[in-house]
């Protein structure tokens, strides 16, 4: 029996802003064959993903994909990078007449709170091409002013002669009432049939709020035509039935479902490698963790207690994304970042990158004048020696990494390695400050936790983050470079639906009835208890093949922001929000009266995370510990010697007590004095500071 007649292959792709990461595993197993990683493309982003895919099933000695197609979940950076870049479709925004300036106007809020100019992102749809329609509904769905026929023609007309690709329809209240984006919506499709990408609110975003409502919309108009290009590819390439994407929010979605709302892969990737470090935390009988994923250009960080947390309050390109998603936040800060100095000539590191093309000064691509980025830094000071490979074959080059890093020290008047090492911890500060907006921020006191350091660069930083920020361990999961690949392979097919209430609820201490039957919410849920039947029965799921999640969003009257509070489990949902509100905001009251803003539905499969396998022991006959070399490493005063091990010559229960570079195929973590670490079982490696032990 020959290896292709032993595996199911399936194939988890993340494609980042630097490399493109591949994992394959055995679907009857659920555990991992081969891997393989390598630079993406991103002038063609399918390129890297058709071509990794090629190459690793000929590393894992299975046929072509042509002869026996594998299935693959991928997590897209497609519709992000659209937005980022501002390479987006031409596009028009269609909203009730008096309020086309909705994009403009936004909100309030000031992000830079200091600076004298506000520097706002510009709006993704030129003001030419907001169109306004004259109709009205009120918030309850009354009708106040009929949409004429006249006005549907005039849209119809003008959205023909402005000759645009994607269209997003957000009326003032059609959350309420649908009825008038159904007509235009309706209108423009016969009208303009496939030449049309339309994007209406109240089959994306049946919710209040018209400036997030429209946001949301507009961004997935925006990214909707090089998106559709983009599946379709992949789809012709590999069969569409083959193919899930992986969501912002944690699950898989068919093709289908993403090219009609691409907006839901903003977070695809970064998602992934949400769930594979809480899985590698389970593994490790660990319960609070939080994720630290440092690749090429960004940092992502999220905080499991134990499972993930969603949130409605995300953002892309600088707009607001009210769809679930994984809360994380995300930083310009990566191994691709670039070092550069202020008009102050101070130093600086971020958010610009090198990328892929050319990367860093130390991957031999970067033509005329060097830039130094982070990855460059770790090359001066030893972190990364000459003879390693990142990925497959891209060998260092310490040559120009040590040119790009002296010329910025010598404009800077500092030394080499004073240099380097700045470059680092300056990084280092960016994503402290990340790790602290989704812990200290939101009430969380993040020493108690461990750190889970994955991407290709997570591991260079993890153990120093840590100390900055107080916590005492860090455990580096098997493939750490190419976890979010892994954890897309474990998510389940998710879809969540929701539907506005604005109902008024009496103060806590005239408790009458149960949240959950009051009529308008017992009807929410039917309606969407159906959708959700609807999405799960494409998916072949039924009955104990699917899990239901109910919660509402509750807040006090006259608040402005609400807390999503779940309806199931044990528990009074009001005492849970009062809870919640007393943790977040220091108070709670049982004597106001409440208002109950959206009910929420989500329905997902059963996740099948990855099985790891367990480590041998190390015995007599295979040594006291694993075969290491000696390094030389410079810590920006002076040239220390550590010691550096191969990750696949460990075993389990080996113990590392001096300071440490640990290498292997997807990543490189260093492990600095006054830290110790151990082996686990399966192969994970916990470290410590010290005098924590």
């Amino acid at each position: 029996m020959n290896a292709s007649t032993r595996i199911r292959p399936r194939i988890g792709i993340d494609t980042g802003g630097t490399f493109t990461d591949l994992v394959l595993v055995d679907s009857r197993a659920q555990r991992v064959v081969a891997t393989f990683k390598l630079l993406s493309t991103p002038d063609d982003p399918a390129r890297a993903v058709l071509d990794g895919m090629d190459r690793l099933l000929t590393k894992a000695g299975l046929p072509p994909r042509r002869e026996q197609p594998p299935d693959v979940v991928h997590g897209s950076t497609v519709a992000t990078n659209a937005l980022l870049e501002r390479k987006t479709s031409r596009t028009a925004f269609v909203t009730t007449a008096g309020f086309e300036d909705t994009l403009a106007l936004a909100r309030q809020d000031r992000p830079d709170l200091y600076a004298l100019v506000p520097d706002r992102p510009a709006t993704p749809v030129a003001s030419e091409r907001c169109l306004g329609v004259e109709e009205r509904v009120a918030f309850d769905g009354r009708v106040l002013r009929p949409l004429e026929q006249a006005s549907v023609d005039r849209l119809v007309a003008r959205v023909r002669e402005l000759g645009v690709e994607s269209l997003a329809i957000s009326l003032l209240h059609g959350y309420a009432n649908p009825e008038h984006e159904r007509r235009l919506a309706d209108a423009l499709r016969a009208a303009l049939g496939d030449a049309l990408h339309l994007t209406v609110a109240h089959e994306l975003l049946p919710e209040y709020r018209e400036y997030e409502r429209a946001a949301t919309c507009v961004v997935n108009a925006v990214v909707a035509p090089r998106m559709v290009r983009y599946l379709h590819r992949l789809g012709e390439a590999l069969g569409e039935r083959r193919l899930r994407i992986m969501g912002s929010h944690g699950g898989t979605l068919p093709p289908a479902v993403i090219r009609s709302a691409p907006v839901r892969t903003v977070l695809s990737g970064p998602a992934g490698g949400v769930l594979g470090a809480a899985e590698v935390a389970r593994a490790a009988g660990v319960e609070r963790v939080i994720s630290f994923d440092m690749g090429g250009t960004s940092t992502d960080v999220a905080l499991c207690d134990p499972a993930p947390r969603l949130t409605s309050e995300g953002e892309a390109g600088g707009l607001p994304v009210r769809l679930p998603m994984i809360d994380m936040h995300t930083v310009g800060a990566g191994g691709g970042s670039i070092a550069w100095l202020d008009p102050g000539g101070a130093l600086r590191v971020g958010p610009q990158s090198a990328g892929a093309d050319p990367g860093p000064a130390c991957y031999g691509r970067q033509r005329g004048e060097p830039t130094a980025t982070v990855t460059d830094a770790h090359v001066v000071l030893g972190h990364l020696p000459a003879d390693l490979s990142l990925g497959e074959s891209l060998a260092i080059d310490r040559a120009a990494a040590t040119a790009a890093v002296q010329a910025i020290a010598d404009r800077a008047g500092l030394g080499l390695h004073q240099a380097a090492l700045g470059i680092l911890r300056i990084a280092e500060a960016t994503m402290a400050r990340a790790v602290q907006r989704i812990s200290l921020q939101r009430g969380r006191d993040p020493r108690p936790y461990t750190l889970v350091p994955f991407g290709g660069a997570g591991g260079l930083h993890a153990c120093r983050l840590a100390e900055a920020l107080g916590m005492t361990r860090v455990l580096v999961p098997n493939h750490p470079g190419l976890l979010s690949a892994v954890g897309m392979l474990g998510a389940a097919p998710k879809y969540t639906f929701s539907q506005a209430l604005l109902l008024s609820v009496p103060p806590i201490a005239e408790r009458r009835i149960a949240l959950a039957d009051l009529p308008a919410v017992r009807e929410a849920f039917a309606t969407l208890g159906m959708q959700a039947d609807g999405a799960m029965a494409d998916e072949g799921l039924h009955g104990q093949q699917r899990i239901d999640q109910r919660a509402v969003d509750l807040r006090y009257l006259g608040q402005s922001y609400e807390l999503t509070i779940s309806l199931d489990g044990d528990g009074d949902p009001l005492d849970k929000f009062l809870a919640e509100h007393e943790r977040l905001y220091g108070y709670a009251s049982t004597d106001k009266p409440l208002e109950l803003v959206a009910a929420r539905l989500q329905t997902a499969g059963v996740e099948r995370p990855l099985r790891f396998a367990t480590l041998p022991a190390r015995t007599a006959s295979t040594g006291h510990g694993p075969p290491t070399t000696t390094v030389h490493v410079h810590d920006g005063q002076r040239e220390q010697r550590w010691r550096m091990v191969a990750r696949d010559d460990l075993q389990a229960g080996d113990r590392l007590d001096r300071p440490t570079i640990i290498r292997e195929y997807s990543a490189t973590t260093l492990m600095p004095p006054g830290w110790t670490g151990e082996v686990n079982a399966t192969g994970q490696l916990l470290l410590q500071r010290a005098e924590a032990v």
